[in-house]
């Protein structure tokens, strides 16, 4: 049933594809379009499909949150908006291959067809690479749906394939929680004056350490994923999206939720995870080197090779990625992750923006498709920066603060972000002192739960400790001197040879270890 909407290709191709595609079903005499539509004589129509996650889908592309609804009208959380970069880059193709027609963007509307031109876009907020070949569920341990596996009734005949997935799998959620919760804190945050800051700076640093191994990973996944959309559509080249990096490398301004210092310590993880996709495409080549695939990268599309977020990044006076977004009215239905799923993604004026250089990639990749390359003067847009309330910031954050065991849906179950409690940091000590510890004493954590259970078990009341070692690559660098003090100094440790809760530097200074570059510390009786 799904080859049936396969295209009719050239006679040479057919005969070297393993796998027959029968010819496109006939369409209309009459076409389904305004007065105004006008086909280009000998314009051979095409199918494009979009499979991503939260920056394909154009998650925070709305500046009033209305996406594509649900049929019933109701959100879809899968947040599709008609202003994400590709949709803002083929419509604008499109309206070159058809010069007569003209088209108004909105962030809840979507025009798939120009004529037998087709667009098939199943990007969705949240997903995974797993979710090509598997329904992606609402929120953790939902049996809700909130999207369909990806790779299912889409043409297997499509000329185009847009690739947009890998930062979920790196674990940009619990990165983004980390930061929120620490914000949010209600003993060292909004309420204690420079209190979180330092608090967000440490658990950031720590988590950006924790996901490394997940970054180490996702070359592996990205090429299977790609492996998989050859699978399905074999004839198709193939454009892989990088990730906008949203920071600037060094000296970021901190903005109201997120310091400058927190940005800094991103930079590394956002380019790490681009580095990983390209290794993935590169690793996907060496097996299959006949298949074409073309990386779009953000950082490298503007004005002689400059970033198109250049200039406008978070913090910046007309940033193009939008801070720490709330909505009271979702939070207070106990749709926690929900409520700020917007947050650190590109606002319109950015995903325009890089939809616009995406248009011309496109044009550039693909001229026998888009001679005339993209009409933006047929195509009307009004980006606008999201607006928000000093209310619903004050009403989000009291409430928040107050539900603080909630913020961690949506992160990894060892994140950061749940050693974060209303008095800093506090996390096993085994966590960090024994390179050999992997699972809790005592039974497992229960995550999200109340930092009240004995110290690694989950039976004493919902302990927040986790089966995870959070020390990065190399465990000493944590302990190199910033300034005259360690930065992950006032961390607290609890359990094992630590029976109240110590901050690291105390520790180090009564029963100073010795740390082994890549092992650890040990310490000596």
């Amino acid at each position: 049933m799904f080859a049936a909407l396969g295209l009719l290709l050239p006679a040479a191709m057919a005969g070297a594809d393993p796998i027959p595609l029968p010819p496109r079903p006939p369409f209309p005499s009459v076409l389904p379009c305004p007065p105004t539509c006008v086909d280009l004589p000998g314009a051979d129509p095409y199918d494009a499909v979009v499979y991503g996650d939260s920056y394909t889908s154009g998650e925070g592309a709305s500046h009033d949150h209305m996406y594509l609804p649900k049929a019933d009208g109701t959100e879809d959380f899968r947040h599709q908006s008609g202003l994400a970069p590709f949709v803002v880059a083929w419509t604008a193709l499109e309206l070159g291959r058809f010069p007569f027609r003209r088209m108004t963007l909105t962030s809840n509307t979507m025009t798939t067809t120009f004529s037998r031109d087709r667009l098939f876009f199943k990007a969705s907020s949240g997903a995974l690479i797993k979710h090509l070949n598997e329904p992606q569920p609402d929120c953790d341990g939902c049996t809700a749906i909130r999207n369909e596996r990806q790779a299912v009734d889409v043409p297997t005949g499509a000329k185009i394939v847009y690739f947009g997935l890998g930062g979920n799998d790196a674990g940009f959620a619990s990165l983004v929680g980390t930061a929120v919760k620490a914000y949010l804190n209600p003993v060292s945050g909004i309420f204690t004056v420079g209190g979180w800051q330092q608090v967000q700076e440490q658990a950031v640093a720590a988590e950006v350490g924790r996901l490394q191994p997940q970054i180490d990973g996702l070359k592996d996944k990205v090429a299977n994923g790609l492996r998989d959309v050859r699978e399905t559509h074999p004839t198709a080249e193939i454009v892989v999206q990088l990730y906008p990096v949203p920071v600037k490398p060094s000296g970021n301004t901190g903005i109201r939720e997120l310091t400058g210092r927190s940005m800094d310590l991103m930079y590394p993880f956002a380019v790490k995870v681009n580095q990983a996709i390209r290794d993935g495409v590169a690793q996907f080549q060496s097996t299959f080197p006949a298949t074409k695939v073309h990386i779009f990268d953000p950082n490298t599309a503007g004005p002689n090779g400059t970033s198109l977020i250049a200039g406008h990044e978070l913090g910046q006076p007309e940033p193009y990625i939008q801070g720490l977004v709330r909505r009271p009215g979702i939070f207070w239905q106990g749709d926690y992750f929900k409520s700020y799923q917007e947050s650190f993604h590109p606002n319109e004026l950015g995903s325009v923006v890089v939809g616009r250089a995406l248009a011309t990639f496109l044009a550039g990749t693909f001229p026998s498709l888009f001679p005339k390359g993209p009409n933006f003067a047929a195509l009307t847009i009004n980006p606008q920066p999201l607006a928000t309330s000093d209310e619903d910031i004050q009403a989000f954050d009291q409430y928040a603060a107050a539900n603080l065991s909630q913020l961690c849906e949506g992160t990894d179950v060892d994140s950061m972000c749940r050693a974060i409690t209303p008095t800093g940091i506090v996390i096993q000590h085994d966590l960090w002192f024994n390179p050999n510890w992997h699972s809790p004493v005592g039974g497992d954590p229960t995550p999200g739960g109340s930092d009240t259970g004995s110290p690694g078990g989950g039976g004493g009341g919902g302990s927040t400790w986790n089966p995870v070692d959070y020390i990065p690559k190399d465990p000493c660098d944590i302990f190199k001197p910033v300034g005259d003090v360690w930065f992950f100094g006032d961390m607290q440790i609890q359990g094992g040879q630590v029976q109240t809760r110590t901050p690291i530097k105390n520790l180090m200074l009564f029963n100073p270890p010795k740390c082994i570059p890549g092992i650890g510390l040990v310490y000596y009786d």
